[in-house]
C-alpha cells in the first residue's frame, strides 16, 4: 500500500513539474513551482556544504581527541591511581601493625600463641586426628 502512494505522489510531482515548465516556456517567465524548487535546491546545497565542513572538522579533532589526548589523560589517571592505592596500602599496613586486635599485653598476638600449641601437639587438630586414626586400627583389628 506505502510503496502504491510513493508511486503515486512521485507520478504527480513528475506531471506538475512538465506542465510548470511548459508554462514557464510560454509565459517567458519563470513559474513559481520552478522558483521554489530553485530555493530549495540552494538551501539544501548550502545546507549539504555546512554539513561536510561540520564533518571535516569533527574528524580532524576527533582524530586528535582519540589518538592523541585520549591516552595521555588514561596515562595520567592511571598513574594517579597507582600513587593513591600504594599511599592507602602504607596507611592502612601501617595501620594494621599498630591495631590492638593484633597485639596483647604481653607482646605476642594470639595467633602466634595459638600456632604455638598446634605445633607443640597441644591443639585440636592433632587431638581430633589422634582420636580418628585410633577409631579406624581399633575396627580394622
Amino acid at each position: 500500500m506505502a510503496s502504491i502512494a510513493i508511486f503515486t505522489i512521485s507520478g504527480l510531482g513528475i506531471i506538475t513539474l512538465f506542465i510548470a515548465k511548459i508554462i514557464s516556456d510560454r509565459r517567458e517567465k519563470p513559474f513559481f513551482v520552478l522558483e521554489i524548487i530553485s530555493k530549495g535546491d540552494k538551501y539544501v546545497r548550502e545546507l549539504y556544504h555546512r554539513g561536510i565542513h561540520l564533518y571535516s572538522e569533527g574528524k580532524d579533532v576527533g582524530w586528535v581527541f582519540f589518538k592523541k589526548q585520549v591516552p595521555l589523560h588514561s596515562k595520567n589517571i592511571w598513574n594517579k591511581t597507582l600513587s593513591f592505592v600504594n599511599e592507602k596500602k602504607v596507611e592502612y599496613l601501617n595501620n594494621m601493625r599498630d591495631s590492638r586486635l593484633l597485639k596483647k599485653s604481653d607482646g605476642i598476638s594470639e595467633f602466634f600463641k595459638n600456632m604455638n600449641e598446634v605445633e607443640k601437639g597441644n591443639g585440636e587438630i592433632n587431638d581430633s586426628y589422634l582420636e580418628d586414626s585410633q577409631e579406624e586400627e581399633k575396627e580394622v583389628k
